[in-house]
């Protein structure tokens, strides 16, 4: 599907991912990084899909996920 003018999407692996509170923690923690959205937590697929901004952005997303016991892939 296209998503003209759309942010890029990416989907992150995070296997320590195990339930709604790491999805909410997550959710939570990931709003305050500048260009990044998260569009959804797949817990039983242990995923995070994110659209961001830029590198710089999608950077700063994956650092603070391992900052916070969810290092992702």
């Amino acid at each position: 599907m296209d998503r003209e003018g759309a942010m890029p999407q990416i989907t992150l692996h995070a296997k320590d991912i195990s339930c709604q509170h790491c999805a909410m923690t997550i959710r939570r923690e990931l709003q305050a990084v500048s260009g990044v959205t998260v569009v959804d937590v797949d817990v039983p697929g242990k995923n995070v899909v994110l659209d961001y901004s830029d590198e710089a952005a999608l950077q700063q997303a994956k650092a603070l996920l391992e900052e916070i016991g969810y290092p992702a892939v």
